[in-house]
């Protein structure tokens, strides 16, 4: 590695002053000309057949694969240019919520994978492959930045952080919890010789496809959402846990032929991101297309404090659902939303309904008509008839009656003046 490109690049980063004024793109062409070695790159016809090319800095290289779609395109079920008719609805959308865009266009959001040399979260983890998919120009631009050995993560960051807005706003499936963290771990040996972190936003499509899909789903891995849900059949596809041997074969050997099944697969990944916001959101916005996913959805409204939104949902749930199960869960819910809007009255017709209802909700609906009774009606006798024939199973529920008990007969034996 060249002392004088290092010192350059890294002056660069840090905002010290240079010289004269330069472009960031001036100098980066100044600091690798007389290292551009095209010629010399191994199976480099190979590689142009895969539309990858080299990205040279200080000697090493990473190299960038470039695919694009039309917008309209269609993957699986929807058509890429859909999004755009989600986010417009989501304009309409008043209430918060965790996929909402919050005035953000398709163009800001960067739908992104990795793929690495193992699962665990150590730094011993490698990521050989960041790929990307963004709208640009009326078309879908698929980026993905492979690391050719270890001794390139610094060109393999470089060109990464380099060319990816700060704009974006992360879309992954799981990369709160993995992809990011490891980008940061590993971000960490080369931060002197990189740009920054850019501090992107982040929307994890795993954790509402959990809570929309997985009463549907044996599994909610990506490839099961995608046949299941997504209406995408993956043909002739790299199962992701071989993409580690397959990246050990190609350090051994430095043929692109190991790894083309891995770019495939990542880039397939990448598009169902796209298609999966656009399903989730589109069933968020329609308030659920069952009675289950519409009470799904009503339990992330309370999580999120918009009552009656929560209200709606589990209130149509009440009125449509046969599964007396579910109905009576939602009558509690209902009955929950409308004392948080402080229509308490309405509220007690639905807990009395969960109550009188047998069924794992009934004591939770007790619980709340006494409470009401006690403390609203001040009536302990009312109060106590809603908790003296409940027979919990749980033994903190057991000593949690016991005491209600307790002190509303107190309350009620206060009351009744001695003969």
């Amino acid at each position: 590695m060249k002392l004088k490109n290092k010192l350059k690049r890294m002056k660069h980063h840090m905002g010290t002053p240079v010289e004269t004024k330069k472009t960031p793109e001036l100098i980066d062409k100044e600091m690798n000309r007389d290292i551009t070695r095209h010629e010399e790159l191994p199976y480099a016809k190979e590689w142009e057949k895969l539309n990858a090319y080299p990205l040279f800095l200080d000697g090493e290289y990473t190299m960038k694969r470039e695919v694009t779609y039309p917008i309209d395109h269609l993957h699986g079920n929807y058509s890429f240019r859909e999004i755009f008719d989600v986010c417009h609805l989501w304009e309409k959308e008043l209430s918060h919520h965790p996929l909402h865009p919050e005035k953000r266009r398709p163009e800001d959001f960067l739908f992104f994978d990795t793929e690495t040399t193992g699962l665990n979260s150590g730094a011993g983890n490698l990521i050989f492959l960041l790929g990307s998919a963004a709208y640009d120009d009326n078309q879908i631009k698929v980026n993905q930045y492979f690391l050719p050995g270890p001794e390139a993560e610094a060109a393999f960051y470089y060109y990464f952080l380099s060319e990816t807005r700060s704009t974006h706003h992360l879309v992954t499936y799981n990369g709160k919890a993995f992809d990011w963290p490891q980008v940061k771990t590993r971000h960490t040996f080369v931060r002197n010789e990189v740009p920054k972190l850019p501090p992107f936003g982040h929307f994890d499509l795993l954790h509402a496809a959990r809570r929309l899909l997985r009463h549907r789903l044996p599994s909610c891995k990506l490839s099961i959402v995608e046949k299941e849900i997504l209406g995408v059949e993956r043909v002739e596809d790299t199962p992701g846990y071989l993409a580690p041997m397959l990246y050990f074969d190609y350090l051994h050997e430095q043929h692109p032929e190991y790894i083309e099944g891995v770019l495939e697969h990542n880039e397939w990944d990448v598009l169902s991101l796209i298609t999966l916001y656009i399903d989730l959101s589109k069933r968020v916005l329609a308030k659920g297309t069952s009675s289950r996913e519409r009470m799904e959805i009503g339990k992330w409204y309370e999580q999120l404090n918009e009552w009656e939104k929560a209200e709606w949902c589990h209130r149509k749930v009440f009125e449509a659902s046969d599964n007396q199960e579910i109905k009576q869960e939602s009558s509690l819910r209902v009955g929950r939303a409308l004392k948080k809007q402080k229509q308490e009255r309405e509220a007690m017709y639905y807990f009395e309904w969960a109550f009188r209802h047998p069924g794992m909700h009934q004591y939770e609906a007790a619980i709340e008509l006494a409470k009401y009774y006690e403390h609203r009606v001040k009536d302990p006798e009312k109060a106590l008839h809603f908790i003296k024939y409940i027979q919990p199973d749980k033994s903190n529920v057991r000593d949690d009656i016991t005491k209600r008990r307790l002190r509303l007969q107190k309350k009620i034996e206060r009351e009744i003046p001695p003969s």
